[in-house]
């Protein structure tokens, strides 16, 4: 009879552990948060969505306007509060997936930034933030297909079409060899901005000879 008692003071024990570990694990997870922003659901039926998402997004864009280290922890932190908050009064929104799963990058949690994003695109799979944000993920990882991919469905719409995203596609073909489409990105790159570099590139490319060089080794190093 003690031992079974025992037994079952054990297993209690252990399973209170493993739901402790599960807790914090969660709790480090969201990153910043106090304990305020963590209440129930029925905590937060009293807010504003309006007001929380107004100045989330006002600190989300004062984060990437800011070079200040400081300042840019504080941005951050505020804005993941609000956007978690608004995951739960409003998780029908896809703006706030798209704006979580670019501070969860930005912060290096790798899993959340994923997880937010494929909630994104679970409610909008061709959305274009979703998929830009969700790019440059990748391309910041080195997986420049998977990077291409999302960055092909944000091109298509044309509002993201800058300079900058045409030489970042360029260079995304040149490292995976696609020497055509590499060239034609570089062109359209070149005359949005005639930078004697991409002009240099432009030729380099034109003038390489394929067969007898070591640029499919090279260009993946």
């Amino acid at each position: 009879m003690m031992t079974c008692k025992k037994t079952i003071i054990t297993i209690t024990t252990l399973l209170f552990f493993i739901l402790n570990m599960i807790v914090n694990t969660q709790a480090q997870a969201v990153q910043g948060l106090d304990d305020d922003y963590l209440q129930p659901f029925s905590g937060y039926s009293k807010m504003d969505p309006k007001v929380i998402k107004r100045e989330a997004d006002r600190n989300f864009f004062l984060y990437f306007g800011t070079k200040d280290k400081l300042k840019k922890e504080r941005y951050i932190n505020s804005a993941l509060k609000g956007y978690y908050i608004l995951s739960q009064i409003t998780p029908s929104d896809i703006d706030i997936y798209i704006k979580l799963g670019k501070i969860y990058d930005e912060k290096n949690i790798s899993e959340l930034a994923k997880t937010n994003f494929y909630k994104a695109l679970n409610i909008s799979k061709d959305a274009t933030m979703a998929n830009f944000y969700f790019g440059d993920y990748y391309y910041k990882r080195n997986d420049y297909k998977k990077a291409l991919y999302h960055y092909k469905i944000a091109y298509k719409n044309g509002v993201l079409r800058t300079y900058d995203f045409n030489l970042r596609l360029a260079t995304i073909y040149e490292k995976l060899a696609d020497l055509s489409n590499a060239k034609k990105f570089y062109e359209i790159s070149y005359n949005m901005k005639a930078d004697p570099k991409i002009g240099e590139k432009i030729h380099s490319l034109n003038e390489l000879n394929y067969d007898k060089s070591d640029y499919y080794h090279n260009i993946r190093e």
